[in-house]
């Protein structure tokens, strides 16, 4: 049974804008290349450039609370499963994306391990082994009534 579901997409306006606007240059650039007949490197540019803003336009951070578990991830490349009884506390928290992960992602940083796709809110894990893991969230408030009935 599912206690809990989030799902979040990159859909900032400033990353998207980048992402145009590189696209851009990028085939404004290799413009007489193409128009020529192509070259491999061309071509594969584009190609490239096309890949990046699909795995964007796809990519979600999907986080899933159920009875027994909590499962995070970047939907399609998978993600990560925990236990609720290896957690030792859970509580949300405000966090700064840059100073402590450095950035935006999947993050490996001073603080732990981070999944985020926007925002600073966040559900930090503290487990029995020590690690550290956050989870941006949209839904701050939801999410701390829910871990506050989960972990009792």
């Amino acid at each position: 049974m599912i206690l809990y579901e989030e799902q979040q997409k990159f859909n900032q306006l400033w990353l998207w804008a980048l992402l145009i606007a590189v696209t851009a240059i990028m085939l404004v650039d290799l413009y007489p290349a193409l128009r020529d007949g192509g070259s491999m490197k061309a071509v594969m540019s584009v190609c490239v450039m096309a890949a990046v803003a699909i795995v964007f336009a796809l990519l979600s951070l999907r986080t899933t609370i159920s009875e027994d578990r909590l499962t995070v991830g970047f939907y399609p490349f998978g993600g990560k499963t925990i236990f609720k009884r290896d957690i030792q506390r859970a509580y949300v928290r405000t966090y700064s994306p840059l100073g402590e992960y450095g950035g935006w992602g999947y993050r490996i940083g001073k603080s732990g391990t981070a999944y985020n796709t926007m925002g600073s809110e966040g559900l930090q894990l503290v487990l029995r082994n020590g690690e550290r893991v956050l989870i941006g969230t949209q839904s701050p408030e939801v999410l701390k009534r829910v871990i506050e009935a989960w972990l009792g």
